[in-house]
């Protein structure tokens, strides 16, 4: 192992790797750059990039010196540094086309979404590097590992699914499965509904502004407030982490609160490439949702929520 100066141990970020993650990148201006250095948007809710031009275009030389330069946090005045102060990088080691970085231990104290977005931007800022084709993290010296506590192993350039602004101007038509209240606000109906959206939106986002905008059909009924918004969405390792306003506790219906919880969930699930979601309130997953479910739970699709359909019931 190669070890790093004390400037280069300033900040590099922590993660859990989720597999199959969709993230919005917003391209910089000058987008015919061969190398770009990536950073976060003052919200934390997407990667940025500009150009990069190395002095040296080696394997070596491009490590150290892009290490050196997230540790020392040299972002433009319209973002933030991938990495927290408080996370450090042990050591790396380069192995034919592997590069393998070990965190501190801190790694582990990230949000899973700042995590996810962080791990994505140094992993596509080091798969840029010529002839390196994998990236594998470590914290404290042990593989990094992921909510099911089953070990990440390398990353490559299909680990992450990039979604990019440069393409806003297209768009895409896709059927979601919704679900809403009954009457009596103590049951679910599905709803399916076409949608046509911008192709960047992540469809976790649209499912949710469609919840919001309420039913369209007879006899349903509205499940979360029409104000709710998505703070924040990442779908990783098929769980989505789905940060929400406060208007959607604040603001609650006369609805059961499982109801207005598996509204979302069900919704997600049917329409996303999810099989959990968690939920956290203007970044903060602790406490309960209303009374009684708690907030930090991974929640799966509730079918005995659901009253069927006539077919299904044929």
């Amino acid at each position: 192992m190669k070890r790093i100066s004390k400037v280069l141990l300033l900040a590099l970020m922590v993660c859990t790797l989720f597999a199959g993650c969709s993230i919005e990148t917003i391209q910089s201006k000058k987008e015919d750059s061969k190398y770009n250095f990536y950073y976060l948007n003052t919200n934390e809710t997407a990667l940025k990039s500009e150009p990069y031009e190395p002095k040296e275009e080696t394997k070596e030389y491009m490590v150290k010196a892009l290490l050196q330069k997230l540790g020392n946090g040299e972002v433009p005045e319209d973002g933030i540094s991938l990495l927290p102060e408080n996370v450090s990088v042990s050591s790396y080691d380069l192995q034919d086309n592997l590069l393998i970085i070990d965190f501190s231990k801190e790694y582990s104290e990230m949000s899973k979404v700042r995590e996810v977005l962080t791990r994505d931007g140094i992993v596509q800022t080091f798969l840029q590097i010529p002839d390196i084709a994998k990236i594998r993290f470590t914290v404290a010296g042990q593989p990094l590992k992921d909510s099911r506590n089953q070990e990440i192993g390398d990353m490559t350039d299909s680990t992450f699914v990039e979604v990019s602004k440069k393409n806003e101007d297209n768009y895409r038509y896709d059927t979601f499965t919704l679900y809403f209240a009954d009457k009596s606000g103590k049951r679910l109906l599905k709803e399916t509904r076409n949608v046509y959206y911008r192709r960047t939106l992540p469809k976790e986002r649209v499912v949710l502004e469609q919840l919001a905008k309420g039913p369209l059909e007879d006899g349903h009924y509205a499940t979360i407030p029409e104000n709710t918004m998505a703070i924040n969405v990442i779908t990783a390792d098929r769980i989505c982490y789905l940060d929400l306003n406060s208007e959607f506790q604040d603001a609650a219906l006369d609805v059961a609160e499982n109801i207005s919880v598996y509204s979302v969930v069900n919704s997600i699930v049917d329409s996303c490439e999810a099989d959990k979601v968690q939920i956290s309130i203007e970044g903060n997953s602790g406490g309960n949702f209303q009374k009684n479910l708690p907030l930090y739970k991974f929640y799966e699709k509730n079918k005995d929520l659901v009253i069927p359909d006539e077919d299904e019931e044929s």
